[in-house]
């Protein structure tokens, strides 16, 4: 009864593990994309984030296991509560940056579903660590806050220390809402 039970438990967690979508990669003038999966946006933390009116941002860090070099993206997106439209920013390894707005939810899906440009290679094969990290603000958001906590009030000053470091370090800093990791073996021919 014991190994039905262990049995079963295993076959529920490969399943899970082979439910969840990976990124699709692909190859072209030797630059190296991925489609990220369209359920990381639709999972229940991840919707309620985009909802509030915050930048979203969507780490992407792509690792290649037999160089130990690590390159990425950044994905930004956030819901301008006024206008009623999403504004995306997408900064790819290269450092070429796109901005767009779209006024609804499809629009955006679509965007999210066009790959990112990961990295440059002209390998047949290509052992990756993949991390996408999503954080609930963006980098201008972090330091505009930590600009504005500095000047408050009379709280501190720019790297003062003290109540100010405090204050960043438990409140602003971004921590993950979620992420996701992918090991790939990636065939490039």
């Amino acid at each position: 009864m014991r190994r039905a039970g262990l049995a079963i438990a295993l076959l529920a967690v490969t399943l899970c593990v082979r439910a969840q979508q990976r990124p699709a990669f692909t190859r072209s003038a030797g630059v190296v994309a991925a489609a990220l999966p369209s359920e990381v946006l639709q999972q229940a933390s991840v919707k309620k984030q985009l909802g509030s009116g915050l930048t979203t941002t969507f780490l992407v860090a792509a690792r290649q296991r037999d160089r130990g070099t690590i390159t990425g993206a950044r994905l930004e997106v956030r819901y301008d509560l006024w206008d009623e439209v999403w504004l995306v920013k997408r900064v790819e390894f290269d450092g070429k940056t796109e901005r767009q707005r779209f006024a609804s939810a499809e629009a955006l899906e679509k965007w999210w579903r066009t790959p990112v440009r990961l990295f440059a290679s002209d390998a047949d094969r290509v052992l990756l660590q993949v991390e996408l990290s999503v954080l609930p603000f963006s980098a201008a958001e972090e330091d505009d806050a930590r600009a504005w906590i500095t000047k408050a009030g009379g709280v501190g000053t720019a790297g003062g220390g003290g109540l100010v470091d405090a204050l960043i370090g438990t409140t602003i800093s971004a921590k993950p809402i979620t992420s996701y990791r992918w090991n790939v073996d990636l065939a490039l021919r």
